[in-house]
């Protein structure tokens, strides 16, 4: 049965109520009296209407009822990876702390649990503290682009790996730009104090420096260039490493400088294999 048909099965009696009601207004003047209206529904019409409504559920169809919300509960949480912990060294180191926030994607399509992709992110960004040169620091930027790659190929879903890796190609570049501005500014502080000395010629040797820049010719853009070629697609590491030797040798740079780049190229081939023996071989 209806609401409308209950209604007309309803015995219904309307009895007018009527109430004084005086409310002194803000003109002070008294408010005329008003009317109301009270509705009674007899007893019959309310046990029709109840006679109308669903049974209760039963107790296996609340369990029933119950599962089914916890299965799509569990299947919500399982489809929204979690983040991992921001106790992190990924979060706390402040080398990566800064790019941390970059990767969120990462997580997002990642086929490993997020503390292991927080864990190899943060070997990828991380690269040897002992101090450097141009060469030592291109270096270092290109073991990070074939890290990256490497995190890209075993922990990201493979639907999303191609996006995965122009957001890698766009990273190396923002930091190959991030070095190019640091060497500008260094230039240039460099020019400056030569100006204050009196001494032309090297001003003007940083001045041409600061050009070179500009051009994308200058030392530490050839070597990072020369560096990041080697580790842009290619994943054979004894390949880079022995590249790089090359380049090091073929330098001609001063004895010392020579032995830098070789114990900082040394470092970095232990820290590649430690990075590649961290990764989840099930992955």
């Amino acid at each position: 049965m209806s609401v409308k048909d209950v209604s007309s099965a309803a015995s219904i009696s309307v009895m007018p109520a009527t109430r004084q009601e005086t409310v002194r207004a803000l003109t002070g003047k008294e408010v005329a009296q008003t009317d109301s209206v009270a509705v009674n529904i007899s007893q019959e019409a309310m046990e029709q209407a109840k006679e109308n409504l669903p049974p209760p559920p039963t107790k296996e169809e609340r369990e029933a009822t119950e599962k089914a919300v916890l299965a799509m509960r569990n299947e919500s949480m399982a489809r929204t990876p979690s983040g991992p912990s921001l106790a992190s060294d990924f979060y706390g180191d402040p080398a990566t702390a800064n790019d941390a926030i970059r990767f969120l994607d990462f997580f997002q399509h990642a086929n490993v649990a997020a503390d292991d992709m927080a864990d190899a992110l943060h070997k990828a960004l991380t690269s040897p503290s002992d101090n450097g040169d141009y060469t030592t620091n291109a270096m270092d930027l290109a073991l990070t682009q074939g890290k990256l790659n490497k995190v890209v190929e075993r922990y990201i879903s493979s639907d999303y790996q191609e996006e995965a890796s122009a957001f890698v190609t766009q990273f190396i570049s923002d930091k190959s730009a991030q070095a190019d501005q640091l060497t500008k500014v260094v230039l240039s502080q460099a020019t400056k104090l030569a100006q204050s000395l009196g001494d032309r010629e090297q001003a003007r040797h940083h001045q041409d420096a600061i050009a070179q820049l500009a051009e994308g010719t200058h030392s530490s853009q050839v070597a990072r260039k020369e560096m990041l070629s080697l580790t842009a697609t290619s994943g054979d590491s004894e390949a880079w490493f022995s590249s790089m030797s090359n380049w090091v040798k073929e330098n001609r740079s001063l004895p010392y400088v020579i032995d830098i780049e070789t114990s900082h190229m040394g470092a970095l081939k232990a820290q590649w294999q430690t990075f590649v023996d961290s990764l989840q071989t099930d992955a």
